[in-house]
């Protein structure tokens, strides 16, 4: 028994010393919260039409002055205000799905297995809106490059090639998302609020209908709103939290990818390992931060 669990020890000893047992573990690792990550952004790339549409409600409800049982919200309306948000939307969405294929596919590189990808992939990069001509040409030949993975049949001696040949539309597209994901969303999680919080106050308070010599008249209870608004509060800043941890994550993408093409000749060195694993790491901790953000707090009711 002592035998085997030396045995056992030296093993173990061996590959944390050789970096060919740590390779595809570190990219392994980097892949997996990278997958992560994935699963969780469409939650936040949503938040800008999300919020759009709750704008555009407000609005609507500002102009109600009696209860109407047959009241409805103009669809048409919502549809017309949020199209530039709903294109957001689907542009952040889209663009970090082809980053995350690509570093799965990279992920089966380096492990010694064959890549794999969506086959629909290439159609979904040719409708991406609003990216312009560089970021387009970066999404498509990033796509380009993870088909051909797949169908030249690349092997793990090639993940150098493959990793050089990324780096650059790797590079454009994480600033991309880093750069535009909180310009485009905090302004207007800020506004919802503006809104909501001046549809509350005419709620709060309402004048006799056709009379504004008379005193306003309580109609809503102030505590009720003022619960709900602060509520609503806890909900923006969450959000803003979740937005704040992609916006590392993207800039951490791009460093270790980056980190990667600078040592692409050395790939196995165990500097290089260890480094991947503590962006993996890093990335780990922010994913983390994202989930935490959606977790309803004490006493609110869910809202995700």
């Amino acid at each position: 028994m002592n035998k085997q669990r030396l045995l056992l020890a030296a093993i173990l000893a061996a590959c944390t010393t050789l970096t060919a047992c740590l390779n595809s573990s570190a990219v392994d690792d980097f892949a997996k919260v990278s997958a992560q990550a994935a699963t969780l952004f469409p939650a936040v790339a949503a938040i800008p039409y999300n919020s759009c549409v709750a704008i555009e409600k407000n609005t609507q409800l500002a102009n109600v002055t009696e209860f109407n049982p047959n009241f409805s919200f103009d669809q048409t309306a919502i549809a017309s205000a949020c199209k530039t948000p709903q294109e957001t939307t689907e542009r952040l969405t889209k663009t970090y799905a082809v980053l995350a294929a690509y570093v799965t596919a990279l992920d089966k590189l380096a492990g010694g297995k064959p890549p794999t990808c969506d086959t629909n992939i290439k159609g979904s990069v040719a409708a991406i809106p609003g990216l312009s001509s560089t970021q387009q040409t970066a999404a498509t030949n990033l796509t380009s490059l993870i088909a051909d993975l797949v169908d030249k049949h690349y092997r793990q001696r090639e993940a150098a090639k493959a990793i050089h040949q990324a780096q650059p539309w790797v590079h454009e597209l994480s600033v991309m998302l880093k750069d535009q994901l909180p310009l485009l969303v905090d302004q207007r999680l800020n506004n919802e609020l503006d809104s909501l919080g001046s549809l509350y106050r005419d709620a709060a308070r309402f004048r006799v209908k056709n009379d504004p010599n008379k005193p306003p008249i309580e109609v809503t209870d102030p505590i009720l709103v003022t619960a709900a608004f602060a509520d609503k509060k806890v909900t923006v800043q969450q959000e803003k939290d979740a937005i704040a941890a992609f916006e590392a994550i993207f800039v951490k993408i791009d460093q270790g990818h980056t980190a990667l093409d600078n040592s692409r000749d050395k790939l196995f060195d165990k500097s290089t390992i260890q480094q991947l694993f503590q962006t993996a790491s890093d990335i780990k901790k922010d994913v983390d931060a994202v989930e935490s953000a959606f977790k309803p707090s004490a006493g609110t009711t869910p809202t995700k």
